[in-house]
């Protein structure tokens, strides 16, 4: 910003000097030149005395004369120069240097009314930083986005998939539905809204969640989100036959093989054992399963930590690609009576179903600890980075670490 206001200045400076120029302008040009050009008249009025004089055409007495006629008619023109320029002063430029004097200070009230320096601030920030480094980083840019640009759905859908990846879904069903005015009735919002809903009101499917689901599989009867959500509503309201109907047109559109495709098989199999039939003969690159791509972390809290903190106390375990968005990959919950635990972070901790977990790949770990249950505001976090998928030793996290 600092150049912008320097370039301001600049352009204030130029301002008021095009409003007084003219004026000084003038009371040199007046004052000054009309005295040069008296004085000039009366030189060579001198020099053609001189020259008659020369000529024989006038005495000298003549010429003395003369040029006291001049000189008296010079001073005469000279003091009634003076008076007309006395009467314009009374004029009174006054109003042009007031003018002068306030024109820098409407330009910048006027561009503070009606300019944008919040969004040139953010415009900046893109460009110097076009990737944030956590999640806390990307929701605070969403949402100054929104702020700046409230009329941009995309960064609504963005700011409701950040909330929903910091387990925050009251706040994402604002964001999606913002989004869903400013750009329509789209799939990806429609089951994305739904699905908070769905979470936000205790994994419960309401009304308006259910209809926002049928419109997003009438617009895209494959969209995975949706239906994935309405096998998971199916099931747990015991409606084992549609749960295993939406759960089959999910796998059908999945890559065969990944831990996402077993998990759905495995919800499958669940499903068709509760109605007392055989679990279904699952595609032998279906039945590959990625077992090995696990992350193995013991979860502690350092003695002061847990005596600072009581029973509402939350902790939250992520783990996210550092050279990837902010946004976690994998989270589990857990209560203070839980710790310290052994946990095996897997494809089936993943916050979107299209996110699995590959053996060999390195991420980094977040325990942050909560004592409202935030999973944005945390009391205490630690950071553990370099952990490999896959790796067959357990490695250790333990929160000691206050939040600055």
């Amino acid at each position: 910003m600092t150049d912008l206001w320097i370039f301001g200045a600049l352009l204030l400076a130029l301002g008021v000097i095009a409003v007084l120029w003219p004026i000084w302008r003038h009371r040199r040009t007046t004052t000054v030149d009309r005295t040069t050009l008296n004085v000039a008249l009366y030189e060579e009025r001198l020099a053609e005395l001189d020259a008659q004089v020369a000529a024989g055409e006038i005495t000298p007495e003549q010429r003395e004369v003369t040029a006291e006629e001049a000189s008296r008619l010079l001073l005469e023109d000279t003091a009634r120069a003076d008076g007309r320029q006395g009467v314009k002063r009374r004029g009174s430029p006054v109003l042009l240097i007031i003018a002068a004097g306030l024109l820098p200070l409407i330009v910048t009230g006027l561009y503070m009314s009606w300019g944008n320096p919040a969004g040139l601030a953010l415009y900046r920030e893109l460009q110097e930083s076009p990737d944030p480094s956590s999640l806390e980083q990307m929701i605070d840019r969403m949402e100054r986005v929104t702020e700046v640009q409230p009329e941009n759905g995309e960064a609504w859908f963005m700011l409701g998939r950040g909330y929903m990846s910091a387990q925050q879904p009251d706040r994402a069903i604002g964001a999606f539905e913002n989004s869903l005015k400013r750009i329509g009735e789209r799939p990806e919002v429609l089951a994305q809204l739904a699905q908070a809903r769905f979470f936000a009101a205790g994994n419960q499917l309401d009304t308006e969640a259910a209809a926002a689901l049928d419109k997003a599989l009438e617009l895209n009867p494959d969209e995975p989100t949706a239906l994935g959500l309405l096998g998971i509503a199916a099931f747990e309201a015991g409606e084992y036959t549609g749960a295993i109907q939406y759960w089959e047109r999910l796998l059908a559109g999945m890559p065969p093989g990944g831990p996402g495709a077993q998990a759905i098989q495995g919800g499958i199999d669940r499903a068709r054992e509760r109605l007392g039939l055989e679990p279904s003969e699952a595609n032998p690159e279906q039945a590959v399963a990625d077992e090995s791509a696990v992350i193995r972390v013991r979860l502690e809290l350092s003695d002061e930590v847990t005596a600072e903190l009581d029973e509402s106390a939350v902790i939250f375990l992520f783990a996210r690609d550092p050279e990837g968005p902010p946004m976690p990959l994998v989270a589990r919950r857990f209560t203070l009576n839980e710790l310290p635990a052994d946990v095996i972070l897997s494809s089936s901790d993943a916050m979107l179903p299209e996110v699995t977990l590959s053996e060999g790949q390195t991420l980094e770990l977040i325990a942050r600890v909560s004592p409202e249950g935030d999973a944005m505001q945390g009391s205490h976090q630690e950071t553990l980075g370099g952990v490999k998928v896959g790796a067959e030793d357990q490695v250790l996290l333990r929160v000691d670490t206050a939040v600055q």
